[in-house]
């Protein structure tokens, strides 16, 4: 796999880098010959299998495993000073890009576009200190912890690892880290499949500007039904699953639709009317219907089981060195955030409400100012008219006309008087209204001020340095490639399946004994128990001697199992 060079160029490039930015650093742990570094990196490597957790369980190791390799083990503070001299020269991020280069040439040879699944694992970090803190899913529980972003290409091969901090969001760095590998692995990507975590609207905005194809799903968390949508063409059989059919669709809501550029494939069991899963996205023009399910269900396989493997086989939830600095604390400022939003909210309603009041009291004086005009005008119509009708009387004239008018008066005044007391009446509901608002808003205002205000974000809290994670991600990683390259070059076809924690109790620990020739290095395996077991170890010594393989000095590899009792 070429991985051999790989690492030993990054280890040099990054330590020539330190030693010109720091002329007087001791890197006497990272020689400048990087051939000299294997025997440490060895036992970094293969801690997982011999059982070893962290560098300090070395303390007290007492095995052959690393003995029968350099004929010696080194102790905790002899690896833990080499780890931290790597962390020094912050060689992490570069070796993991360049690993992940040479995976994709040994999985994937060729320049045809790659399929990659993506998810998060997240290990807990047990502190009592304040720290960044996330939702760790393992644990059911908010705490410290680091986020380590899973890549694997089809097949389930690994092509790499990274470490975040644990109240990292995938999707403010999914695309970017996307568009940075393509350029990096010169490789063009096809698609990203990923679960619900990019399901978002956000992250779906990034892809469709971004003109990159990715699978996810909608949250299980809310029901849809087929109302919703418009369907885009006719239902078709999910591929691998006669049981299940899909369509394409959009949104029905055509404000909805406008607003959302992703692009939606609907799943439900055959004779269902509603759909029991939404996948979401922006699809390959050669993707149809049937095959976005079973696409994302290969995430399952390819990458979700990867990770369990990783957990179980390569200590994927070990934290090593917790070397920190002090930065201001991002959840409490988060938290800070929302409760300023909480206040700038009430704000914006106490000023609409104060506002209203202000208009109601405004139109309740004008209207009491035209009620009275319009009374007073009256009553001067009216005082004229009774002293035309006296006249009238008085000189013996008609008097019909101006009763008939003083009449009409008065009704104009009932009439007025009533709609100014049903205008006025409304006013002052609408007014109690407000002010009765206004009073619960003040309240919660100033009670979500005095929240904001006990929130601390001038204290500081610790944010761990990941170099030290990511070298050993990279290890395990590396570790367990290496087991999938054995595996499928040399286990014999009834193992090519099992898991590196499987593989490392039935293979790689297995008793024996090992001869160091002038040109030969023979191991001789101790028999196993079971015939079928004795006869799977033997055509796998027969694929690995076919190979031809060699130590790094040159001395030919041969495995042999003595006979079967």
């Amino acid at each position: 796999m070429e991985l051999v060079e790989v690492v030993e160029a990054s280890a040099s490039e990054a330590r020539a880098t330190y030693v010109a930015d720091h002329p007087t650093g001791q890197l006497h742990h990272v020689p400048i010959d990087a051939t000299d570094i294997w025997s440490k990196i060895d036992h970094l490597l293969y801690m997982p299998i011999l059982g070893l957790k962290r560098a300090r369980d070395l303390y007290y190791y007492q095995g052959d495993g690393l003995e029968v390799l350099y004929g010696f083990t080194y102790k905790y503070m002899t690896i833990e000073h080499f780890v931290g001299q790597l962390a020094r020269i912050q060689v992490g991020a570069p070796l993991a890009e360049n690993l992940a280069q040479a995976y994709v040439r040994a999985w994937y040879p060729g320049d045809e576009p790659l399929t990659i699944f993506v998810d998060w694992h997240v290990k807990p970090h047990w502190t009592k200190e304040a720290s960044h803190s996330g939702h760790v899913t393992m644990w059911g529980r908010t705490m410290p912890g680091t986020k380590q972003l899973i890549l694997n290409g089809p097949h389930g091969r690994l092509l790499g690892a990274w470490n975040y901090p644990i109240d990292t969001h995938l999707g403010h760095i999914l695309v970017e880290l996307e568009a940075g590998l393509e350029h990096s692995l010169s490789r063009p990507i096809a698609c990203t499949i990923v679960d619900g975590e990019a399901g978002g609207l956000p992250i779906g905005e990034r892809y469709v500007k971004a003109e990159r194809n990715y699978i996810s799903v909608l949250p299980r968390g809310y029901s849809h039904s087929l109302t919703e949508f418009v369907l885009q063409g006719e239902w078709e059989s999910v591929k691998d699953d006669p049981e299940r059919e899909a369509v394409f669709a959009q949104w029905a809501d055509a404000k909805r639709a406008a607003e959302d550029p992703r692009q939606l494939a609907l799943m439900r069991p055959v004779e269902r009317t509603d759909p029991t899963r939404v996948y979401t996205g922006w699809f390959r023009p050669e993707h149809t219907a049937g095959e976005i399910p079973w696409l994302h269900r290969s995430r399952w396989p390819n990458n979700e089981l990867r990770i369990r493997d990783l957990i179980h086989g390569a200590n994927l939830n070990c934290n090593y060195g917790y070397a920190y600095t002090e930065v201001p604390n991002r959840t409490r400022q988060r938290e800070w955030e929302a409760a300023q939003a909480r206040v700038e909210v009430t704000e914006r309603q106490l000023s609409n409400d104060q506002a209203a009041v202000h208009n109601l009291r405004q139109r309740l004086a004008e209207l009491q100012a035209t009620q009275a005009t319009q009374r007073r005008e009256l009553q001067r119509q009216i005082i004229q008219s009774r002293l035309e009708l006296q006249l009238r009387h008085r000189n013996g004239q008609s008097t019909l006309r101006v009763q008939q008018r003083i009449e009409r008066l008065r009704q104009t005044a009932l009439h007025h008087s009533q709609r100014f007391q049903r205008q006025q009446r409304s006013l002052l509901q609408q007014l109690y209204q407000h002010q009765t608002q206004t009073s619960v808003l003040c309240f919660r205002l100033k009670q979500r001020i005095t929240e904001r205000d006990a929130i601390d974000t001038e204290t500081l809290c610790r944010e761990r340095n990941l170099e030290k994670d990511q070298i050993m991600l990279n290890w395990q990683i590396l570790l367990a490639n290496l087991h999938d390259w054995a595996a499928q070059n040399y286990f014999a076809p009834e193992w090519r399946t099992l898991s590196l924690e499987k593989a490392s109790q039935m293979i790689y620990c297995k008793a024996g004994h090992v001869t160091w020739h002038t040109d030969c290095i023979e191991v001789v395996l101790l028999p196993y128990r079971y015939r079928d077991q004795q006869r799977a170890m033997e055509a796998t010594c027969a694929r690995f001697n076919a190979a031809k393989l060699r130590w790094r000095d040159g001395r030919l590899l041969r495995i042999s199992v003595m006979p079967f009792d």
